[in-house]
């Protein structure tokens, strides 16, 4: 049994969801367990349609809600013998238009929001299974939401492994080994009383892991549309090159540090089963893509050390200069605290003797962060930075690593660098601007292209 997980890019439209189609039907011996995500766009234009109640505009409402229902009816006809799904997105865009009309005077909850954002992988997954059953699969629409039972914290919610293990097992276990294909949602889930959740963005493919890990799978396929982890980014580093296998930690490091192939969960629930994810090209099946898996032979690039560089923009940089931090216990429990509190993930951190730099990416709540931080010492915030990550098994004992990363940086100016204990990565930060240019020199640097 395998889970194999499209992305939005792989149902976009009517014909990449024949694609899909050809490549599950390549892997009914393998019995999948079919897992998608909304058509491309289509959450963003779901979360807008959310953030426009509030503001008493009912033909903005109408008319978002009807664009959206006319994308999928045209996907649907270009199919064909998706009438019935057809029908039944109709209905639900119907009652999404009067939830979102009825709330136009007021600001949507967070079990709302889900709601209306869980509404593109269901639409989705009832034009695939359509389609599938169309042409000749013996496939079966399923709904995650009682069987990926969460808490109820709305936009992050946590799925509980052990009933998400038995339900599955009962449910789409013997579906898929009888033959049928279960084709199911990405992203959502519910709690136990029945209200939809989202798992955060990026959650189908974490999803598509805890199946995995709960069925017990060969492997977690995931498709996308390009060929798998690189060497860097292409749309940046034009030579970039795919890397046939990747260790667990190096893809969790990448997909953490901007790599949006993977949602950094993703792994989580698979290392301890020892189950391999492998990403692959939906545009291009034929292709080997990456295997990532905790035996996967890591072959070098050339005499490089680092297997591939990794960047994401619009950074925050939020300093705290505390002299009384020196020579005392319990400051960093307090300042960490401070960031638990607000819900808010750090990314980097380095340390002084009387000063600490932290990096963040969600800024929603960074002034009552600051606010806070200022009963600790002095603050400053910094914007505009991005991180860059070079990753590769054994960095920390590469002798004249870092000589070699700050002359390739050089002239940009490296305002902040960590490297944690793992020894798989080093982390520096730069001004956004300087990101695209320390990315290509890198490369250029370690792989020569």
């Amino acid at each position: 049994m395998i889970v194999a997980k499209f992305g939005g890019t792989s149902v976009t439209d009517a014909d990449a969801i024949r694609r899909l189609i050809e490549i599950v039907r390549s892997r009914l011996g393998a019995r999948p367990v079919v897992v998608v995500s909304a058509l491309a766009g289509v959450t963003d234009g779901l979360l807008h349609l959310a953030y426009q109640c509030g503001r008493g505009d009912t033909p903005a409402l109408d008319g978002s809600v009807a664009a959206l229902r006319e994308r999928h009816e045209r996907v649907g006809r270009e199919l064909q013998g998706c009438a019935a799904a057809i029908e039944s997105i109709a209905g639900d865009a119907e009652q999404l238009r009067r939830e979102v009309t009825g709330a136009r005077e007021r600001t949507l909850s967070p079990a709302e929001i889900d709601a209306v954002a869980a509404r593109g992988e269901i639409w989705s997954s009832r034009l695939v299974a359509a389609a599938m059953a169309h042409a000749g699969l013996d496939a079966e629409w399923v709904d995650i939401r009682p069987i990926m039972v969460t808490d109820g914290r709305f936009g992050r919610a946590t799925p509980y492994m052990q009933v998400l293990t038995k339900r599955a097992r009962d449910q789409l276990k013997p579906l898929a080994e009888a033959g049928t294909v279960p084709v199911t949602q990405g992203f959502i889930g519910a709690t136990a009383t029945g209200v939809s959740t989202t798992l955060g963005r990026g959650g189908s493919d974490f999803t598509a892991a805890l199946l995995g890990a709960a069925l017990g799978a060969e492997r977690v396929e995931i498709w996308t549309d390009v060929d798998g982890l690189m060497t860097a980014d292409p749309r940046i580093v034009p030579s970039a090159r795919t890397l046939a296998a990747a260790s667990y930690d190096e893809a969790a490091e990448l997909a953490t540090f901007g790599a949006k192939i993977l949602h950094p969960a993703t792994a989580l629930p698979l290392v301890r089963a020892g189950i391999p994810i492998v990403v692959l090209n939906s545009r291009h099946p034929e292709r080997r893509g990456t295997t990532i898996s905790p035996q996967a032979e890591l072959e070098r690039m050339g005499d490089s050390p680092i297997r591939s560089i990794s960047w994401k923009q619009g950074i925050t940089v939020v300093n705290i200069r505390a002299p009384r931090m020196l020579g005392t216990y319990g400051f960093l429990r307090a300042l960490f605290e401070v960031f638990e509190r607000n819900e808010t993930v750090v990314d980097v951190l380095a340390s002084g003797e009387v000063s600490i730099s932290i990096t963040i990416e969600d800024r929603s709540r960074l002034d009552t962060i600051v606010k806070e931080l200022a009963q600790l010492g002095e603050v400053w915030v910094e914007q505009g930075r991005a991180i860059v990550a070079i990753v590769g098994i054994g960095l920390k004992h590469t002798p004249g690593l870092a000589g070699r990363v700050f002359n390739a940086v050089w002239p940009a100016n490296v305002e902040i660098i960590s490297q944690g204990a793992s020894a798989i990565n080093m982390t520096f930060v730069v001004r956004d601007e300087d990101g695209p240019d320390v990315v290509r020199r890198l490369h250029r640097e370690f792989f020569g292209a």
